[in-house]
């Protein structure tokens, strides 16, 4: 797209959705004649992001100070210096972003207003470009995180519509660096179609060899708008870093989509960091008491963690887990550290033996970065870890 193109006016939310709405009808009815469309080229997309605004900037939502925020949160650093643009429109906290590189421009509607922490952004742009754009951000910006949903959370949405498909994503390869090994270390794949799609998801998921493996990575469904009509609906892409892609007839139905997993996934992340996470609260008379949870990681009975390899690979500070661990304790059987989470800074505790990993979250942790760490262990490690509190509790239900 060249630089210097007219840019689309857009004043407020409803304008926007407006205008998705028109494009979304136009993309599908093009589908439908060429039977064929440039991947994800001109589909609405929706990203959810966590960001950790700094506490001084909630009520800046109008001023030229968070213009700069802004600016600085989505700029990335290349040598060829991109060019970004942070225009306000009518609506508190609502923003239109351009960035411009090397030519190619990207378009995207910032939502921080309907909720504070877990934004909303829409975009019409190209999805490779928008995807890199914000992993760029993502490995430089602690205030900023993508939301992550486990494979059972994935499953159970998806049950919200009629399944169209799905991906899986699995990669061992990071753990065991040998070929030489009697097992599949690397499962990748796609498949979308009917409702029946759904039923080879579950049977791929009972297969005794491959059940740790199938690792939920993106879901596909269709669902109606709410007053029945069935030529007004979305089919929906969901894929587990928090990115929607919708085709169809009704935006509307997209968002409420989007709006409904943004509630329950906030609800599951406040639980965590409300009911979870240790603190000395005062007690009766002089005394404090502690109070939260320690949170433990289970495996399927008779799955072993190599403790060491597994302390290197997730604790070293790099995506997607962004853990730095610094040893306190270390035998054969048992590791203890201490954790720094690079999104937030929050300090945590990690106790990793061969058949569990046991977590102290301090005071202040973010939940978000406890969902970060649940997901990718399943993506990289196994599958079937369950999770529980020391009350009894079990986490990432739904």
């Amino acid at each position: 797209m060249a630089k210097n193109k007219k840019r689309r006016e857009v004043k407020t939310r409803s304008d926007l959705f407006g205008f998705l709405q028109n494009q979304m009808e136009a993309t599908y009815d093009d589908l439908l004649k060429k039977k064929k469309l440039e991947y994800e080229g001109n589909l609405v997309k929706t990203y959810l992001f966590e960001v950790d605004e700094p506490e001084d900037m909630g009520d800046s939502k109008g001023e030229k100070r968070y213009e700069e925020y802004l600016k600085y949160l989505f700029s990335v650093e290349k040598k060829d210096r991109p060019e970004l643009s942070i225009y306000r429109t009518e609506e508190l906290g609502f923003y239109e972003v351009v960035l411009n590189d090397r030519g190619n421009e990207f378009v995207i509607y910032i939502d921080t207003a309907t909720n504070p922490r877990f934004w909303m952004v829409f975009s019409l742009s190209k999805s490779e470009g928008l995807d890199s754009w914000f992993n760029a951000i993502l490995k430089n910006k602690p205030d900023f995180d993508f939301v992550w949903l486990w494979p059972d959370f994935l499953e159970s949405f998806q049950k919200r519509g009629v399944a169209r498909g799905f991906g899986l994503d699995y990669d061992y390869r990071v753990f065991e660096k040998s070929e030489d090994v009697d097992t599949t270390l690397y499962l990748k794949m796609q498949l979308w179609g009917g409702s029946d799609t759904a039923d080879l998801y579950e049977l791929l998921s009972s297969s005794e060899k491959f059940s740790s493996k199938v690792v939920l990575s993106k879901i596909r469904f269709k669902e109606f708008r709410e007053d029945g009509i069935l030529d007004r609906f979305a089919l929906e892409d969901i894929k587990y870093n928090g990115k929607f892609t919708t085709r169809g007839t009704d935006f509307n139905t997209h968002l409420s989509i989007v709006e409904s997993l943004r509630k329950s996934y906030e609800r599951i992340i406040l639980q965590i960091e409300e009911k979870y996470s240790l603190k000395w609260v005062s007690g009766t008379g002089e005394g404090y008491n502690l109070e939260g949870y320690a949170l433990h990681f289970e495996p399927a009975e008779g799955q072993i963690i190599p403790i060491d390899i597994f302390y290197k690979q997730v604790f070293n500070g790099t995506e997607p887990f962004r853990l730095m661990g610094f040893v306190r304790q270390k035998s054969e059987t048992k590791i203890v550290s201490d954790v720094v989470d690079l999104h937030t800074g929050g300090e945590l505790t990690f106790e990793l033996y061969p058949d569990l990993i046991t977590l102290y979250l301090g005071e202040g942790t973010c939940g978000n970065s406890i969902a970060r760490f649940f997901t990718n262990i399943q993506h990289y490690f196994d599958k079937s870890f369950s999770v529980y509190a020391d009350n009894g509790d079990r986490l990432f239900t739904l």
